[in-house]
């Protein structure tokens, strides 16, 4: 085992751990809804999505429909049963990778891929948001980053390649946020142009939180600075993500986290801020994570150079240097900021404005995309080049050709994801798109239904500037008198205060929110969900609020209408500002009454949702999801995931506590013995000696910060 390799063990650990964490999220919170959204009297059953079987191989099945819920009758299940199955499986597998560090392994992160592959690629409308592709994607990159432990009761060591795989993570990273800063301004919409965009993002988000009324009271000026911190921490702090300097990474990595915890703390995006953290924790290291690593063995190049050329100063010199680099670059940025967005003072308050015109812009894009590819290339040579380092300095012959066929095998693994993630990057420039050779664009395509690489672009466009759209759905026995829908997460009374959910996705209230944007006949599926309210189907009905009638209406419509958070009383303290919390206005109709026996609506119905109907023998293993079902249905869906993460959470800690990791002396007693690494006293004793001594003085400098 290569020293080297172990300044990367804790954070492929700690990655590896969350991202089971946001499995577990993502399975629990689909498993809730599945039978309103996806069961045979749901608004979008399974079985709908599912191809035809035609008798061909499992293989040649697979391929071209990569979904398990193919072979629902190998186990007697109807569809929407096998997927409840696949998404019960996935959460307790999610839960036990949490606790059990061993089982973290690639095996059983490909099991998780496939499992949630299956039922993404089935998930039709409710399942079409970039987190779902991003969760895929970062869930094919973990089984590369985590170990083949093939024993489950041995912990994973660490492999010289380990930095190779995360520099994956890292890449991933680099595109989902850099992107989303781009397309803001390639969208040409005049709230990012103006920094106003903040204006109007926390009333017209989906699913604000309490935090967001407050949020949207602040200064105007804060406001617009905001947006471009926004900026910044989408477009500029990526750049740092591969510079060989320690401090700007973790300058990148605190910028996001700190990004993901404001959109926490003002908005409920499920998984995905979770799954952005995830991410980010490849730009930090096992010695700011608090993990033991050796101060002489694997120490990094520019710090053996140091000690070559300035003896016992080096540490001092390179740390001088570093500090040097990072406040030279943080000060061009920070002054390039200042003046590209113009911020200035004026009136005793900080003003923005954007000083560069959307042509300027274009022509940077032109430049920078394609300089911004090779310098993940670069960024990934140097990698590649540690990697081979590292496997060269093991110990012994058959331990170093072993190191070296593995870190061969994964660095064509890596390279061929970097290089059909091209054409993903290549959208945000069309000139660069198309210099991307035309065998590479068909190899992306050809992968595309695996959701391996995906383009990314998030907060495109700024939606109610106007107000916030929003669909109300009514009931009437009698056409006269109206009595809304409520649901249990969108806006809607507008006493009902907003609600933190997340990591919980409410996909049908999400989908409203989509809808109200658009018109009825761009989304068929709320015509179907006007079909189940006139027939009171109860699965439909539990994804939302009681409803307002003890028997099914007669009479089914949806109105436009526009919602605003009320304005900030001076008069009052802040903490009891409001107890109604959004002014609202009748835009116009958007769904016209529809009755149970309007033939029109029938004739949808039967032409878009009618389902053969199959039946399925009782099964011990059918039995207990119907049971499992109904135990679940008597919990608040966030209270199920919570329950399970700190389940889960307490389990891992008492394993900690129970077994914890190998002390650190001897760690390094080990590595002194596998490791041949340049600075160490000639001799097999002298090796000891030289670990011993470093040991006693790192216990020595953490008795004395105790």
């Amino acid at each position: 085992m290569a020293i080297s390799a172990e300044k990367h063990q804790g954070t492929r650990q700690v990655f590896l751990w969350l991202m089971a964490c946001t499995y577990l999220f993502a399975f629990a919170s689909l498993y809730t809804q599945i039978p309103g959204l996806y069961g045979d009297n749901g608004l979008t059953p399974v079985s709908l999505a599912l191809p035809a079987n035609d008798n061909s191989s499992w293989w040649v099945r697979l391929v071209s429909f990569p979904s398990l819920l193919q072979f629902h009758q190998s186990v007697d299940l109807s569809p929407s049963v096998a997927m409840e199955l696949l998404c019960v499986g996935g959460a307790l597998l999610s839960l036990f990778m949490m606790v059990f560090r061993a089982m973290r392994c690639s095996l059983l992160y490909g099991l998780l891929f496939a499992l949630y592959l299956s039922v993404y690629k089935v998930g039709q409308v409710f399942l079409w948001f970039q987190w779902d592709s991003l969760l895929l994607e970062a869930g094919f990159i973990a089984v590369l980053v985590a170990p083949f432990n093939l024993v489950f009761w041995r912990r994973p060591a660490s492999r010289c390649h380990d930095g190779l795989t995360l520099w994956l993570v890292r890449w991933l990273l680099f595109r989902l946020m850099f992107a989303s800063g781009v397309v803001k301004l390639q969208s040409q919409c005049p709230t990012w142009w103006d920094l106003t965009a903040l204006y109007h993002h926390f009333e017209s988000q989906c699913i604000p939180t309490p935090l967001a009324w407050y949020a949207h009271h602040v200064p105007s000026w804060l406001l617009k600075l905001g947006v471009v911190g926004t900026y910044w921490i989408e477009s500029v702090t990526p750049l740092l993500f591969f510079v060989p300097v320690r401090s700007l990474r973790l300058l990148g990595f605190l910028a996001q986290v700190l990004l993901q915890l404001l959109i926490i703390a003002t908005g409920n995006y499920n998984f995905f801020n979770l799954l952005t953290i995830t991410l980010s924790f490849s730009l930090v290291d096992d010695r700011f994570l608090g993990y033991a690593t050796s101060t002489t063995f694997g120490s990094p190049l520019s710090l053996r150079v140091s000690r070559g050329l300035f003896g016992r100063y080096g540490s001092m010199v390179r740390g001088t240097v570093q500090r040097l680099v990072f406040v030279t670059v943080l000060g061009v940025l920070a002054s390039l900021t200042v003046y590209y967005f113009n911020i200035h003072l004026g009136n005793k308050t900080l003003n923005t404005k954007i000083g560069f015109s959307n042509e300027s812009f274009d022509i940077v894009m032109e430049t920078a995309i394609p300089l911004l590819a090779a310098m993940g290339a670069l960024s990934l040579a140097t990698e590649v080049l540690s990697a081979l380092l590292s496997s060269f300095l093991q110990y012994g012959l058959l331990a170093k050709l072993w190191s070296l066929f593995q870190t061969l095998l994964f660095t064509m693994a890596v390279v061929l994801m970097f290089s059909i993630s091209l054409p993903s990057f290549g959208v945000l420039d069309r000139t660069f798109y198309s210099t991307i050779p035309s065998p590479l664009r068909t190899l992306h395509d050809s992968m595309d239904h695996f959701s391996v690489t995906n383009p990314y672009g998030l907060f495109r466009k700024m939606t109610g500037v106007d107000g916030r759209p929003e669909l109300i759905v009514e009931g009437s026995m009698d056409e006269k008198e109206w009595k809304e829908y409520e649901f249990l997460y969108k806006p809607g009374d507008v006493t009902k205060a907003p609600a933190f959910v997340a990591p919980h996705q409410p996909r049908l209230d999400w989908q409203m929110w989509f809808a109200a944007l658009g018109t009825y006949q761009n989304n068929p599926w709320l015509v179907h969900l006007a079909h189940k309210l006139l027939l009171g189907q109860k699965e439909v009905i539990r994804l939302m609020a009681p409803p307002p009638f003890a028997t099914p209406p007669t009479f089914v419509r949806a109105r436009l209408f526009t919602y605003q958070f009320t304005e900030y009383d001076h008069q009052k303290p802040f903490y009891n500002q409001t107890s109604v919390w959004w002014e609202r206005n009748v835009k116009s109709d958007y769904l016209f009454s529809l009755t149970r026996d309007n033939q029109n609506l029938l004739d949808f119905v039967s032409k878009h949702y009618l389902i053969p109907k199959n039946s399925y023998p009782p099964t011990p293993l059918s039995d207990v999801l119907v049971a499992l079902r109904a135990y679940s249905d008597f919990y608040y869906p966030p209270t199920i995931l919570w329950a399970l993460f700190f389940t889960g959470l307490m389990a891992t800690l008492s394993m900690y506590a129970l077994f914890p990791d190998q002390p650190s002396s001897q760690l390094l007693l080990q590595a002194g013995r596998e490791t041949k690494t340049p600075g160490a006293v000639r001799g097999k004793q002298g090796k000891v000696e030289t670990i011993e001594r470093d040991v006693k003085k790192r216990h020595v400098h953490k008795n004395k910060n105790q």
